[in-house]
């Protein structure tokens, strides 16, 4: 049998040559998919609560989250996907087919596919335990797309109930880098292979704030270089992808820490910054919000601001005036006349990069650069570029 060829994708992911990954992979890492997180309530299975990534604001509560978003309701929640020119929706949590999650869950697949129409993507995310042949029924009816699972040895035959309903069929998993998981993951995979099942994703395993002395107490440790990834969890992923990509047909896909954490989130950002960017801001590579913010009293703004429009022709459009500060795009702050005002009045003036969104409560800055060190990096960078 011809040796099959592993491929890495431009977005730091592995598949097999010739057979795809799975299409919500494929929005997903387009930053294309808006995430649905239904709740944090689940039924606390031994073969994940151990090292469940949740962090105590979400864990067990009864807290719907959209992206990175508190929603109370589906308008909230197509609002986002409206804002980040979404393609397709991920359903996690918690346990959506928990029996108080359940409706909810149907009702909200239901409700996006009419909003959104039926080439809108819908996946999902189970560990099985409570999924039966009447809960993929009444999915497939809904409009669900693609569902997959992470169930406990136990349940591994719950998948059988979703194979033929019209949904994309597979499972998703971290790889646990030690050797009883590892054969039992092969297990897995030939057993979905078996039944019919069309894809597994393996997943980078990692560290997270809330499960890392789990993980250390286990003796799992951190990568060299990295700031979550688990050591050798890689590499027996890729062997993995060598060992049975010859012995079964279905899709395989290993997702890095990468991928996930950089890839998804910054196209995602990108995404979300195009819709919702002032005329004042610029956007960065990393789909961060770039401006100018000078701090100053009301009075010493008046002046700037005056002197912005009068003397400096800049449209008033491109100039968001505050009780206690000016924002403006960063090119203006980088102009001598201005650095000349600032310094004449002893004013404050920095370059922001922020997160696009518009609440306070999300839109974290990520730098705030003073006006005269980011001119003198941005000459530097200028040079060196020059010198290519």
């Amino acid at each position: 049998m011809k040796k099959s060829k592993i491929v890495e994708s431009k977005e730091a992911t592995f598949y097999i040559k010739g057979r795809g990954i799975p299409k919500g992979c494929k929005y997903c890492l387009q930053g294309a998919k808006t995430v649905f997180f239904i709740n944090g309530i689940c039924q606390k299975p031994d073969n994940c609560c151990w090292y469940c990534p949740l962090s105590e604001e979400r864990k067990g509560k009864e807290f719907s989250y959209a992206n990175e978003i508190k929603i109370s309701n589906v308008n909230d929640l197509l609002d986002e996907i409206n804002k980040t020119s979404a393609k397709g929706m991920s359903i996690t949590g918690g346990e959506p087919f928990l029996e108080r999650n359940l409706e909810k869950t149907i009702e909200v697949v239901e409700n996006v596919k009419l909003k959104k129409g039926k080439k809108f993507h819908i996946h999902l995310y189970t560990n099985g335990i409570n999924f039966n042949n009447s809960i993929a029924s009444k999915l497939s009816l809904a409009g669900l797309d693609e569902i997959r699972f992470h169930p406990p040895i136990r349940n591994w035959e719950s998948v059988k109930f979703a194979i033929g309903k019209g949904m994309a069929v597979g499972a998703e998993v971290p790889v646990i880098p030690d050797n009883e998981h590892i054969t039992k993951l092969k297990e897995f995979i030939l057993y979905l292979n078996d039944i019919g099942a069309e894809f597994i994703n393996l997943n980078e395993f990692e560290f997270s704030f809330c499960n890392s002395e789990a993980l250390k107490a286990r003796g799992f440790k951190l990568k060299e270089a990295s700031m979550a990834s688990v050591e050798r969890s890689r590499e027996f992923a890729l062997e993995i992808l060598r060992d049975l990509a010859s012995e079964v047909s279905m899709k395989m896909h290993f997702c890095t820490t990468r991928a996930k954490d950089y890839y998804q989130l910054k196209n995602r950002y990108l995404r979300r910054a195009k819709n919702i960017r002032l005329p004042l801001e610029e956007i960065t590579e990393e789909g961060l919000l770039l401006y100018g913010e000078i701090e100053a009293n009301k009075t010493l703004l008046e002046q700037l601001f005056d002197f912005l429009t009068f003397n400096l022709k800049i449209p008033p459009r491109l100039i968001d005036f505050q009780e206690k500060k000016i924002n403006l795009p960063y090119y203006v702050a980088l102009m001598d006349e201005v650095i000349k005002f600032l310094d004449i009045n002893n004013l404050e003036c920095y370059v922001i990069e922020a997160l696009p969104f518009r609440r306070e409560i999300y839109r974290h800055i990520t730098e705030k650069t003073p006006i005269k060190v980011f001119k003198d990096e941005l000459d530097i960078d200028e040079n060196k570029k020059s010198q290519i």
